[in-house]
């Protein structure tokens, strides 16, 4: 049987695995008849058999996160640990085909709304089967360390951009991508969708709303030398005066 992801010394970032030790509940899992709710359904909802091996995909991420109840990686938790991710702790899902070919099974939920997995990439998937949210669940999971790790930081300051909207609002003049080689990604965090630089001045989380396409990026910034603050201005102009 597969690990569980938090018995996987080599899966997780140390700070990943420190995050979860604050911010991870876990329930426990059931494997017993997984295929009781497993059905599968073609893009036009008629049930079908679905891909081959396709339980037993199932079956092992259920038993690698399954259970799991962890912080997203913003606001920032608090300690209130509100608006959780939740992996299912049994498979009751079978695989969606997609208009794209590829197939989708819902693995947990997040305020309200479902986590899918993709069959062809490993994506989770947020609102719609396919608007994603991160490369995998790993990559979820090192995300939201990285964010709560910064949102919640106190050695971290926020950067107010001098015209700007004030506290909260991010950067507006620049897109993450502007400190690309300035200030070192993140891999293990980052995805397509949700862009992340970090070294001991600057932090950068930069995201895109997949299911609203013609929003732009958000981008937060943070510093906590002077350092880190003369580099995010010769990026992104004058910031506000430190308080």
């Amino acid at each position: 049987m597969t690990r569980h992801v938090l018995d996987d010394v080599a899966a997780l970032s140390g700070r990943a695995r420190a995050f979860l030790d604050e911010h991870c509940r876990r329930t426990p899992i059931s494997l017993a008849d997984p295929g009781r709710w497993y059905e599968c359904t073609d893009v036009n909802g008629a049930p079908v058999p679905g891909p081959a091996g396709g339980l037993e995909r199932l079956t092992s991420f259920v038993a690698r996160y399954g259970g799991m109840t962890f912080c997203p990686e913003r606001p920032g938790c608090h300690g209130a640990h509100d608006h959780p991710y939740v992996f299912d702790n049994s498979v009751s899902s079978g695989w969606d085909e997609l208009d794209d070919g590829d197939h989708v099974a819902v693995v947990g939920s997040v305020e309200g709304f479902a986590l899918t997995l993709s069959w062809s990439t490993g994506r989770i998937g947020a609102v719609e089967p396919d608007f994603w949210i991160a490369a995998g669940a790993v990559n979820l999971i090192e995300s939201s360390a990285l964010g709560q790790s910064i949102y919640t930081g106190e050695s971290w300051s926020e950067a107010i951009e001098r015209d700007g909207k004030g506290a909260g609002w991010g950067l507006t003049t620049v897109g993450s991508d502007a400190f690309r080689g300035t200030v070192g990604e993140v891999a293990a965090a980052s995805s397509e969708w949700n862009r992340w630089y970090l070294d001991e001045h600057v932090a950068v989380h930069g995201w895109r709303v997949t299911y609203e396409p013609e929003r732009g990026e958000a981008v937060m910034a943070w510093y906590r030398t002077p350092e880190g603050r003369r580099r995010i201005e010769t990026v992104a102009g004058p910031l506000q005066p430190a308080p």
